[in-house]
């Protein structure tokens, strides 16, 4: 074996593998196909010295691939590529990194090599060559992770040499902006010499360089723990807070360093902005005193600086903070530094940004205090909202914000009598038909559901908008559409005229099929197509609609399965949407063909497995339902043989006034049963009715009378019964 030739295919298969050759080893052209009629050799000898051979880094984790042809290696060889080897062919496949060649390998290795020299003029000089590299693609990028490039460089940004650092520092900022180099930067700690950077270097530009690899970093978790453990908040802060004199000054009206330092300070801002996601960043924030800068920050001329400042506020109020810098939040703060004033006028800005992040602050407002109506009357805000509605209607990400916030304002009485003054309402009827957004549609009619109680505005919205909100229920398949459409049609069934026009559209269909259809095999399976607060307000506008027929005709004659559909909701797992449905139940259980059929349908035995319920409204519909189910045959019996009774005695003692009043209802119903009052009276029922008589609830007090005269009835016939047993 010793004295045999081996045929190689070039010098390049001995530099690839690294495998030690013998010296005087004999190498020949590749041999020729067969069929070929002549038999050239073309011999030679040659060594391979060590600087010859090529040594590869270990990747971490890499994707093995040889990538070698198979007819390029010599199969009698008893070497054979290592497992670093194979591992650095990575490098070489064009499938996985388009454009990388063997070289662009070599030039950065020996880039990174002369980086490390210390001598700063050949460091600054490869720093330099870098910088010509393709340093923004992706292949480039990952074979410098695994050459450790960021090492070397992070390691320059706290060198002596000024110009070694900020040619780094200049190569880490231009790479940090995708997210595989941010993870390095992380793993790396590359944010504390970056923090020492802003902190000690008086170049302002460098200072600029450091804060946006510094944002680039934030938008990491891991990133911005790392900030807020460097102290990097305090440090952003003092960026912040500039000289009085550079606010009020337009850009081309300051020198370079002036620019550079509103540059640096809308950096500082947008990373804050990134930090204060978190809770205990915040706390940091506020306890630099940030907060005094406010004020200040959002007059200035600079709209980029207001834009900033802004997210930062509506980031800060977004996250609902605890508590923090001198026992006051950041909606205390924003109110007692009249800062809100500011955020108002910001809602009719040129610039769309700010105006929407004005309304992003002003809607988390609302869950506070309630002042911040009377802060809205008191700055105009009304008008405000009234003059943004109409600006941005272009502008579908605003208006969204916009008209949830003017939905906001009318739930409040003094609000909603300036919105009913205003030439608003046409807007809002215009905004039915809204064609970028269905939020907008869906605000705009809860809007308008809220109206509906102002009289003068009544006939109105009975002519334009009624007939609107049945044609959105054939036309629209968003949920908060359909849920507010439903809640305005509820409420607007309360007037006879309206109640005719949803007759006459066959409304009380057009809702009903809203439902969840039980024809699936995946009971929830629906929650995929509407919301459950969708189906609530199904729920509650059937209810409503029922009630205000006075009872006259039974809507669901005839809908056999519909009706036994709804006793199989009473199935579900959401406990408001089961509260809805026994509403509903109570409702139309009026009507003995209804409740007849939902006996069959199983109403005993599902109603009964409720009432282990801790769920408030759930508890007291579920009272109502049970005894108005209560009213023929047996039912009462059967509810009683599932331990209803024993549970209800829970019910007495609720805190909540909403069910004590309702568990009259409910005992009114099973004490038809004589069993039924002989349990109730043995529960101990008796005074808790008593005191139920005087209820200044009507229902509540008749249906304790009802109860007690059961009770009464049964005992004078049971005692009547064992009267005639002993005389016998």
């Amino acid at each position: 074996m010793a004295d045999e030739q081996v045929e190689l295919a070039s010098k390049d298969v001995f530099v690839l593998l690294g495998v030690s050759v013998p010296e005087n080893l004999d190498v020949g052209t590749k041999r020729q196909e067969q069929g070929d009629t002549k038999d050239i050799e073309n011999e030679s000898v040659f060594t391979l010295d060590e600087s010859d051979k090529v040594h590869f880094m270990n990747v971490v984790e890499p994707l093995v691939i040889d990538v070698t042809p198979r007819e390029d290696l010599d199969n009698s060889s008893t070497d054979s590529l290592t497992q670093t080897e194979m591992e650095e062919q990575r490098w070489y496949n064009p499938t996985l990194n388009t454009g990388l060649e063997k070289s662009d390998f070599e030039t950065l290795k020996r880039l990174l090599a002369e980086i490390k020299n210390t001598d700063p003029t050949k460091t600054l000089a490869a720093l330099i060559k870098l910088k010509m590299e393709k340093i923004l693609e992706g292949p480039y990028q990952n074979m410098f992770v695994a050459l450790n490039g960021f090492k070397v460089l992070v390691n320059l940004l706290e060198c002596n040499n000024e110009d070694c650092m900020e040619n780094a520092l200049i190569i880490i900022h231009e790479m940090s902006q995708h997210y595989g180099i941010q993870c390095s930067l992380c793993k790396l700690d590359a944010v504390k010499p970056l923090m020492n950077i802003m902190l000690l270097k008086n170049n302002y530009n460098v200072k600029y360089l450091a804060s946006e690899t510094i944002y680039n970093i934030s938008k990491l978790r891991r990133g911005r723990k790392l900030i807020r453990l460097s102290g990097g908040i305090k440090i952003m802060v003092a960026m912040i807070n500039i000289s009085k004199h550079i606010l009020p000054m337009y850009l081309n009206s300051m020198d370079e360093t002036n620019r550079t330092t509103v540059r640096l300070m809308n950096c500082c801002s947008g990373t804050l902005r990134q930090l204060c996601r978190s809770l205990k960043s915040q706390k940091q924030l506020w306890e630099t005193g940030f907060v005094q800068l406010l004020s200040e920050l959002l007059n200035s001329v600079h709209g980029e600086t207001q834009i900033s400042i802004m997210s930062l506020v509506a980031e800060c109020c977004r996250t609902r903070p605890e508590v923090i810098r001198q026992n006051k939040s950041i909606r205390v703060a924003l109110k007692e530094l009249n800062i809100l004033q500011q955020v108002i006028q910001f809602l009719v800005s040129d610039t769309t940004p700010l105006a929407e992040k004005a309304a992003e602050t002003l809607l988390c407002m609302f869950d506070g205090s309630p002042d911040i109506y009377d802060i809205l009357l008191k700055y105009k805000g009304m008008e405000a909202i009234f003059k943004a509605l109409l600006k941005f209607q272009n502008d579908d990400h605003v208006m969204v914000l916009v008209i949830t916030l003017l939905w906001k304002t009318s739930l409040h009485t003094k609000c909603r009598q300036v919105i009913e003054k205003d030439l608003v309402v046409d807007s809002l009827l215009e905004l039915l038909a809204y064609k970028y957004d269905d939020r907008v549609i869906g605000y705009a009619v809860a809007t308008l559901s809220e109206l509906w109680t102002s009289e003068s505005l009544r006939n109105k919205l009975r002519q334009l908008a009624v007939p609107k909100y049945l044609d959105l229920l054939n036309i629209s398949l968003h949920s908060l559409v359909l849920a507010h459409v439903c809640t305005a049609l509820g409420r607007a069934s309360s007037d006879p005229q309206t109640m005719e026009m949803i007759d006459e559209a066959k409304g009380f269909r057009l809702i009903f099929v809203l439902l969840p259809s039980l024809d699936v095999d995946e009971f929830d399976k629906y929650e995929d197509f509407y919301e459950p607060q969708t189906i609530i307000a199904v729920a509650e506008c059937l209810a409503m609609i029922v009630e205000n027929t006075k009872f006259s005709l039974n809507p669901l004659k005839g809908m056999y399965e519909a009706v036994c559909d709804l006793v199989d909701l009473l199935t579900h797992k959401n406990l408001d949407f089961l509260a809805a449905v026994c509403h509903l139940i109570d409702v139309i259980a009026t009507f003995e063909e209804n409740l007849k059929i939902m006996l069959d349908a199983g109403i005993v035995e599902n109603l009964s497995n409720l009432v282990f319920t801790e769920h408030t409204n759930l508890r007291a519909n579920l009272c109502k339902a049970l005894g108005k189910c209560c009213t023929i045959g047996l039912t009462a019996r059967r509810f009683s043989s599932q331990n209803v009774i024993d549970q209800l005695l829970k019910y007495t003692q609720s805190e909540h006034s909403v069910v004590r009043d309702n568990v009259p209802l409910a005992l009114s119903g099973l004490s038809e049963d004589p069993l039924s009052c002989v349990r109730i009276e043995a529960l101990g029922f008796l005074p808790f009715l008593k005191k139920c008589i005087h209820s200044d609830k009507p229902k509540t007090a008749m249906a304790a009378v009802n109860c007690l005269s059961n009770v009464r009835k049964a005992s004078a016939a049971i005692g009547q019964l064992q009267e005639c047993t002993t005389k016998h």
